[in-house]
């Protein structure tokens, strides 16, 4: 059996988002092992602000051909939608912001059947449902991969009935991973230069926080930084504002909250790392927050945490329910501070569970197995690809195939309104 040859993964790769930035770094692993390489796809083509972040390609790269590939892996994170990133700054200009986020699934499945080449899904979210027009593309898009994983139940339902023609796997999120890629001693040192660069003792227990703005809306800063110095102090611990995710605004929400908490409190708001962030998150003694992936990327160290859910995304539970804690999920910050005080600060226990690394040992034996049978799923590949076109072309009329065919003073007249997809604003806030 032949093996090898690189494999576009797409996501949204190219953002300064903690979580997101990981995904490749944790496929480039397990991939390896099977003797593939990796190629990063995002919308832009940039390269994240880390030296530890992968390159990526743009969507066009992806589809135009010329980056030869022997498969296509879509996800994770919150992207299987047809939503447009508009209200995101890095995707602000709207030519590629309005479908942008639809080019990350819906358009890998397009150019894994352009390029006749294995389609698998690194278990991505669901975070809003599709309309009826949506679900026979949503449908004919899972038929055409070789493996379809989504992370939570609530990410399955959201596909639609589509969803039960299709063989939808859940599997944890595959975050839970990093441990594989860096262990807890090799953490250590990097732990030990991020006290030393914030002039924190090396003997300080800290107390990892995530603050996101969606979790502190309405929230006075000055009672909530009160309420969380005296629990701080109650524990002997030394809080640690860890802004993740700078699409969010995390770093500016921190430093907000951080003016009225008072020293001694360390400020990571200027991460150098991807590993960085990963060893301060490993090394703490208690972890409570907002950021699933600060949660997950805690408890795979043996950190005990308590995640918030204001809002309560299914993403949430899903993660909760694959490592069985349900018990680490808090309504509010209030209720967060009380559940962390029955947690035993610094002390490793097992909060990921065997059945969780289990399960993502079957992921990416299922992944590569998709990839090393391109002959699989071959004919509902060419499907998807006749549905989009008709889709297309029922949407935007015949005259948009013809466009491709016509002189540049002819394709600047203005286009039919209407498009593939419906493609309503969405807030301020991305899941």
């Amino acid at each position: 059996m032949m093996r090898g040859g690189a494999v576009l993964m797409s996501g949204m790769f190219d953002m300064n988002n903690y979580g997101d930035l990981l995904f490749p770094l944790v496929a480039q692993d397990r991939l390896a092992s099977a003797g593939y390489s990796l190629i990063p796809v995002a919308p832009t083509g940039g390269r994240a602000d880390f030296p530890d972040a992968l390159p990526t390609i743009d969507i066009a790269a992806m589809m135009s051909g010329d980056v030869a590939a022997a498969g296509m892996l879509i996800g994770g994170g919150y992207m299987v939608h047809a939503n447009s990133l508009g209200f995101l700054d890095h995707y602000g200009d709207p030519a590629l912001g309005n479908w942008a986020g639809v080019g990350l699934w819906l358009g890998a499945t397009l150019a894994g059947a352009l390029r006749d080449i294995p389609i698998a899904w690194n278990a991505p979210g669901v975070p809003h449902p599709f309309s009826s027009r949506q679900q026979k593309l949503v449908g004919a898009a899972l038929r055409a991969a070789s493996y379809v994983s989504v992370r939570d139940e609530g990410s399955r339902r959201l596909l639609g009935t589509d969803a039960a023609d299709a063989t939808v796997s859940l599997v944890p999120d595959p975050i839970a991973d990093l441990p594989r890629l860096w262990s807890k001693a090799d953490l250590a040192a990097d732990y030990r230069a991020l006290l030393a660069r914030k002039g924190i003792a090396a003997d300080a227990r800290l107390l990892a926080i995530h603050i996101r703005n969606r979790s502190v809306a309405g929230v006075d800063p000055a009672r909530w930084s009160a309420a969380l110095r005296d629990f701080a102090d109650a524990q002997g611990l030394v809080p640690m504002l860890v802004a993740v995710g700078e699409s969010h605004d995390d770093p500016a929400v921190a430093r907000r909250f951080a003016q009225t908490i008072g020293a001694p409190c360390l400020m990571l708001d200027d991460p150098r790392s991807l590993r960085e962030i990963t060893a301060a998150l490993a090394h703490s003694a208690l972890y409570v927050g907002a950021s699933l992936h600060g949660y997950i990327a805690a408890s795979t160290y043996g950190v005990p945490g308590v995640l918030i859910g204001r809002p309560n995304y299914h993403k949430f539970s899903g993660f909760l329910s694959h490592n069985g804690r349900p018990q680490d999920l808090a309504t509010d910050w209030d209720d967060a501070l009380r559940i962390a005080a029955t947690r035993t600060p610094g002390r490793e226990e097992t909060f990921v569970p065997d059945i969780v690394r289990d399960a993502l040992d079957r992921h990416w034996a299922r992944v590569i197995a998709a990839l090393d049978a391109p002959d699989r799923q071959r004919e509902e590949r060419r499907d998807f690809a006749m549905a989009l076109m008709r889709d297309a072309i029922g949407g935007e009329g015949p005259g948009w195939a013809m466009t491709p065919l016509l002189n540049r003073r002819m394709r600047a007249q203005p286009a039919i309104a209407g498009g593939l997809f419906d493609l309503p604003p969405m807030t301020k806030e991305k899941p």
